[in-house]
């Protein structure tokens, strides 16, 4: 720049080495100016990490990423950002440009079309050199533009999707509206300078990460390297991915570089481990080194903080629900499923709310839901698992009446609902269940506790969906030979005065 240059038109050697020190200052203080403040700050005040900026987090500044540019973006599977720097800011974004025109061209154009290379096209600044004339396919252009950051192809796919630049751009554009792309406007397909040609992070982060979910566009972003074939005098040569993290970075998945004078080195770039894709975007960075060591730096952070973590197994006890017809006992529950979630540790612990039903009707089936579980850190929402019973229930070994002893005049055997474990097939929760007891009309002694006295069979929608046996409460031993005597004399008193023989038959229901 000319205000650094040194004057060398000093009379005296003093002079001139006062001038050269003056002007050295001068230099020094003029590029401190002209370098943006990001770039030389690794942490700022003002970047948010979550919800909450660095000045207002209860946590020391070195928790956030060391992360020198203009501005930046982590955002998490679920579209939150992690941590964010001017993210709603306005910038040139270069290159970047070319992941909203491959998505226009990809919903407009079949991958094998010819395209011809057309004179404007092949004269567009900063291009891999296709010739006028030119036949390649969408695919062939697309990997170009996206592996190679080649200028011409971007505009040869716009001419031959839009039929002129401008149409195409307008596509992109309105695009770019349907998406809620507020920060975003494009002046034309390939990113280089151009008044009102602008996005944010914030933006460039989601549009990255519909693209990625276009599996064409994912596989292209994903080439490490690829070969533009010859043509005329052209020779064939390799073009490597502008993306040097791919293949260098652990679960790189692909990504779009960008530079100009006016945005500088940025890039936008996604990654997956451990089940967690993140989608980095660092915009304004200083070199072409710093801008991926930059992402390196970020990516690492994120990975280290958001997590996927198990928070419920299928086999964790959950709580228990008492039964309506005896609330002394409760059927077990669990957690539905083994169940993990995206976790960010910065948010804070991870608590969990259980809500049950207060009583549970028999029969009860085994994974029928009594509640759910929902897991939070502080006000955000994080998972929620339904609370199912762990085992079926059908009964609570409750009394349902009582059975004539066919051996004495006035006695009956106590019925209770058994403990053997009854299956119960799933049923309508919302509809009603229909209890019948089916119990003998006698029983003659001796009878051992736990003897089958009949069944209470559960129905819906005229359907059994469980049975279970009714059995004897009480040992009740055959009457002596004396008790027999007098049984079989007071049996024939009662016939003879119309009176009954045997005890009546009782159900509680």
């Amino acid at each position: 720049m000319r205000a650094c240059q040194h004057s060398e038109s000093s009379s005296t050697a003093g002079f001139a080495w006062s001038r050269a020190l003056l002007s050295l200052v001068a230099c020094t203080v003029l590029f401190a100016s002209l370098s943006p403040t990001p770039a030389k700050a690794a942490r700022l005040a003002n970047d948010r990490i979550g919800d909450t900026e660095l000045r207002s987090l209860d946590r020391p500044a070195s928790v956030a990423p060391d992360i020198a540019a203009a501005a930046g973006l982590l955002q998490s599977p679920d579209g939150r950002a992690l941590w964010a720097r001017r993210a709603a800011s306005q910038r040139a974004m270069a290159s970047i440009t070319k992941v909203m025109m491959a998505l226009v061209v990809l919903d407009r154009a079949r991958l094998d079309e010819q395209v011809t290379v057309s004179k404007a096209a092949a004269e567009v600044p900063y291009a891999l050199g296709l010739r006028a004339g030119e036949k390649r396919t969408v695919r062939e252009l697309l990997e170009l533009a996206l592996v190679g950051s080649s200028n011409d192809a971007a505009y040869a796919l716009a001419e031959h999707v839009g039929g002129s630049m401008p149409a195409f751009v307008n596509e992109m554009n309105e695009r770019a509206a349907d998406l809620g792309l507020s920060d975003t406007h494009f002046a034309n397909p390939h990113g280089l300078d151009a008044p009102g040609h602008r996005s944010s992070a914030a933006n460039i982060a989601s549009l990255m990460r519909v693209a990625m979910r276009d599996p064409e566009f994912a596989r292209i972003v994903g080439i490490r390297k690829l070969t533009l074939p010859a043509y005329k005098k052209r020779k064939a040569r390799e073009v490597e991915n502008t993306n040097e993290l791919l293949g260098r970075y652990q679960g790189m998945l692909g990504g779009k570089t960008g530079f100009t004078d006016d945005a500088k080195y940025g890039v936008v770039t996604t990654a997956e481990r451990g089940g967690v894709t993140l989608t980095a975007v660092v915009l304004g960075a200083r070199s072409n080194q710093a801008r991926f060591s930059n992402t390196r730096r970020l990516l690492n952070w994120g990975f280290r903080h958001l997590r996927r973590q198990t928070v419920t197994t299928a086999t964790e006890t959950a709580g228990a629900v008492p039964l309506a017809i005896d609330p002394s006992r409760a059927v077990q529950a669990r957690f539905a499923e083994t169940t993990s979630a995206v976790v960010f540790d910065l948010d804070g612990p991870l608590d969990r709310a259980l809500s049950l039903q207060q009583q549970v009707a028999l029969p009860v089936f085994e994974g029928q839901e009594l509640g759910r579980a929902e897991f939070r850190q502080g006000e955000r929402f994080v998972a929620s698992v339904p609370v199912v019973a762990a085992f079926a229930v059908a009964s609570a070994e409750e009394t349902v009446g009582a059975v004539p002893v066919a051996d004495y005049l006035d006695r009956a055997v106590t019925a209770r609902a058994s403990d053997a474990s009854v299956a119960v097939e799933p049923f309508d929760t919302a509809a009603p269940v229909e209890r019948e007891v089916h119990l003998s009309h006698s029983v003659r002694a001796p009878i051992a506790a736990g003897t089958r006295l009949g069944s209470i069979v559960y129905s819906q929608k005229g359907s059994t969906i469980a049975r279970v046996p009714v059995v004897a409460a009480t040992d009740v031993d055959a009457p002596g030979l004396s008790e027999r005597i007098g049984i079989w004399f007071a049996r024939r008193w009662r016939a003879l005065i119309g009176g009954t023989s045997v005890a009546a038959v009782r159900i509680a229901e």
